[in-house]
């Protein structure tokens, strides 16, 4: 994945903007994502941006307002997008807005912002905006920087999972987008088809509320959660790992809910096992999103699953690494009970 951050504020040492834009450089390092920066200035779009925009999965627009408007770096890259003449480039790129200030216009500027991004025929991704009184607090107030961090990963999983959007209105003055003689473009006709189903009756409401759209989210999410775990039970995985774990598996509080990402270092196999409402899925495969990540070589492993040695004493004595939540990664020794434990 590549995402782009265009920088639009001042580059001073106490511009919200740019303290933002260093949190969120951060991140989506740690996330593995191919990251770009450019400050931008009032010369011409050059030809290495267009470059690395056109191979670019997403773009993060960042400014700092005083009052109305979003700045004249900000306004003259946007003109210069427009008038460049290369919409391709912008098609179905992901946007994700950034506007700070410590006055007022905040929320005007970041709907400015998309619907410019709209015009040029990329998608809304997640936007950030509001009033920080000093840029300090975006780098030593937690909750500020918890903020910045969840609105980034929710911008890398809006790009991974390549979230379809309604078109929007503004889009839809796009040439490229206007239904001809009454038929609907390919974008329009799947959108109806997902709404619709299969037992369309006739006619259907769209409901627009945010919170059925929610629950509709929920429930797909769930139905999703359990087939995966269908599938990892009743036909088990090539991975023995993930076998031996699904049959471990003991878990009594309902309540727990984690991922963990298991990193066999000596034969580059991933394990994903994502507990959550009583169950387990086993996949094979990373997330860079798993509360805890454990690296490990497979005779180690192989001890742990044989219950030769437990994960709180190999991470203790060193024959494991791991990094994220520790008291979840101990809790794996509660939650799998393995055979033979002869400690």
């Amino acid at each position: 994945m590549k995402i782009l951050i265009v920088y639009g504020g001042n580059n001073m040492a106490d511009d919200l903007s740019l303290a933002a834009v260093a949190r969120i450089h951060t991140v989506l390092e740690e996330l593995e994502v191919d990251v770009k920066r450019f400050d931008l200035d009032y010369s011409d779009i050059t030809e290495e941006f267009m470059d690395e925009l056109r191979t670019s999965d997403g773009v993060v627009l960042a400014t700092t307002v005083k009052w109305i408007g979003i700045g004249g770096k900000m306004q003259a890259f946007l003109d210069r997008c427009f008038f460049s003449g290369q919409k391709d480039v912008f098609e179905n790129k992901y946007l994700m807005s950034v506007v700070l200030t410590n006055g007022t216009g905040d929320r005007d500027a970041s709907n400015y912002l998309i619907k410019c991004w709209d015009m040029l025929g990329g998608l809304e991704g997640t936007n950030i905006c509001g009033k920080i009184e000093k840029f300090v607090q975006l780098e030593t107030n937690e909750r500020m920087i918890s903020i910045i961090d969840k609105k980034t990963e929710d911008f890398y999983r809006i790009i991974n999972q390549k979230r379809d959007l309604f078109p929007t209105g503004t889009y839809l003055h796009n040439e490229k987008s206007v239904q001809k003689d009454g038929v609907m473009t390919d974008q329009e006709a799947n959108i109806f088809d997902e709404l619709i189903g299969d037992d369309f009756p006739g006619t259907k409401k769209i409901e627009e509320d945010s919170t059925i759209i929610k629950q509709r989210q929920d429930i797909k999410d769930i139905t999703n959660f359990f087939k995966q775990k269908l599938t990892n039970n009743d036909i088990m995985s090539d991975n023995k790992y993930i076998d031996k774990f699904l049959q471990a598996f003991k878990c009594n509080d309902l309540s727990f809910e984690c991922t963990y990402n298991i990193i066999l270092l000596d034969t580059k196999q991933n394990i994903i096992l994502k507990v959550k409402n009583n169950n387990l899925v086993g996949l094979d495969g990373t997330d860079p999103l798993a509360n805890v990540v454990i690296n490990v070589e497979s005779e180690i492993l192989d001890e742990i699953i044989n219950g030769r040695l437990t994960i709180q004493r190999a991470f203790l004595t060193g024959q494991l690494k791991a990094k994220g939540n520790f008291t979840w990664l101990y809790e794996i020794d509660n939650i799998f009970e393995f055979s033979n434990k002869n400690f």
